[in-house]
């Protein structure tokens, strides 16, 4: 029995589902992925939207109403000067608009200039949010594809089980038959015969509840998948080794490169970094080109229409340090996340070489009660045919079962410890 496990025996026509098969659907189906892919597209909504700042502005504004009271102007004589001896106006007069219905209509134009690099910069600290939002639904996709692996190794494991069982239940009916001969020779006793039987029954029932496991895991299997829990499959071996057991550098390497919390830890510098230069964008002035049209409706001694065209400039000449504040506590910012970085791939690099260490011991442990295994279940053999041959006594054929049987628990522990090894080393690895 290897560590791979053997497949079940199930009629041909039963689908043979590999485990690149299993994880290449669960990519393509899983649910939870396609929610955090929401995540990436409203991320790319944003930075388009961010775009749209750089063209011109369009408002128009609109404002009609009645006055309440009339508006009067007072003009006195000669206000507007002479002209010869005439004075302009002659008189006093007196100027009153009607209370009735009076309106005004604006249309603006802005196009910034200056702002520009501010935008720019914008939609470049977008760009980098978007790079973490599209990290983190790699890290989903990793979740996903560790949970369909450890779905996985769980059927093997199980199987191998399940494989020990029945080879029990084979050994204990073998028993069985020939203590149902010697109770007829009257060369056992009943109680014997009884007590072979319930072993047996025992060893049936656990035959039963490992089928039923192994049931329950495909379905488990089957939604990650996002697949019909009814649809049947039986697994396949996968390899024994991995190219990156055998040299822990390599290893570290690999895991230092695909790590996602290492990959996310780069890009918030990345971000802190675009919020330093964008704040630090504040210190230039605000220039932009400006457009107003204005009109007034109904509104007698007025122009019938504005046009302007001009330069809008402003600038903050003093702000008692409140930019600079703003610009240390932004590189602050990058220097923690900097630490932050560097922490990360440490705590990576002693992970990777304590999964790294786990699997190497496991893989021998597997090895030393597979062995032990082999050498039970030989050493059973040939008792059993002892037994059938009367060269030994039944409590002797019994013994060498039980003995049989912790064997075959040994591995099956020693194979489960594997198997979490070997699914710990590899999502340390931070593989896609």
């Amino acid at each position: 029995m290897s560590v791979s496990a053997q497949a079940q025996e199930i009629p041909s026509t039963t689908e043979v589902l590999t485990l690149d098969q299993a994880i290449s659907l669960a990519q393509t189906n899983n649910r939870q992925i396609k929610m955090t892919k929401q995540g990436v597209l409203s991320a790319n909504d944003q930075i388009l939207a961010a775009r749209t700042q750089r063209y011109p502005q369009f408002n128009v504004q609109l404002t009609g109403g009645a006055l309440l009271s009339p508006v009067s102007v007072s003009f006195p004589e000669g206000a507007f000067g002479t002209i010869g001896p005439i004075p302009i106006p002659a008189s006093n007069v007196l100027v009153t608009t009607n209370p009735k219905f009076t309106g005004t209509g604006t249309i603006e134009a802005y196009q910034p200039l200056s702002q520009l690099y501010n935008i720019h910069l914008n939609i470049e600290a977008l760009k980098v949010s978007k790079k973490l939002v599209e990290e983190q639904l790699r890290q989903q996709r990793q979740q996903i594809t560790n949970s369909v692996k450890d779905a996985y190794y769980s059927l093997l494991q199980t199987q191998s089980a399940l494989d020990a069982a029945v080879d029990n239940v084979k050994a204990l009916r073998e028993i069985d038959r020939t203590t149902d001969e010697y109770l007829k020779e009257k060369t056992v006793l009943p109680y014997q015969s009884t007590g072979v039987k319930a072993q047996l029954a025992q060893a049936e029932l656990q035959v039963v509840t490992l089928e039923d496991t192994l049931q329950s895991q495909k379905e488990n299997l089957n939604v990650l998948m996002a697949r019909d829990v009814r649809t049947d499959f039986r697994v396949d071996a996968v390899p024994e080794e991995l190219p990156e057991e055998t040299d822990l550098e390599a290893a570290r390497q690999k895991a230092l490169d695909n790590r996602s919390e290492i990959r996310q830890a780069k890009i918030k510098i990345d971000q802190a970094v675009y919020n330093r230069r964008i704040e630090k964008a504040q210190y230039l002035p605000q220039v932009g080109i400006q457009y107003l049209f204005f009109q007034p409706f109904a509104i007698q001694g007025l122009p019938s229409s504005i046009n302007t065209l001009a330069v809008n400039f402003k600038w903050d000449l003093y702000d008692w340090g409140y930019k600079k504040h703003l610009m240390d506590e932004k590189q602050r910012s990058i220097e923690q996340s900097e630490l932050n970085l560097t922490e990360t791939q440490s705590q990576v690099a002693v992970d990777l070489g304590s999964h790294f260490r786990k699997l190497r011991e496991a893989r021998a442990n597997v090895k030393v009660a597979q062995l032990a295994q082999q050498a039970e279940k030989e050493k059973l053999q040939v008792t059993l045919e002892q037994y059938k041959q009367k060269a030994t006594l039944l409590t002797n054929a019994l013994s060498e079962q039980a003995t049989m049987t912790q064997a075959n628990a040994t591995y099956l522990q020693a194979l489960s410890s594997f198997w979490t090894a070997r699914s710990d080393f590899e999502k340390a690895l931070g593989e896609d």
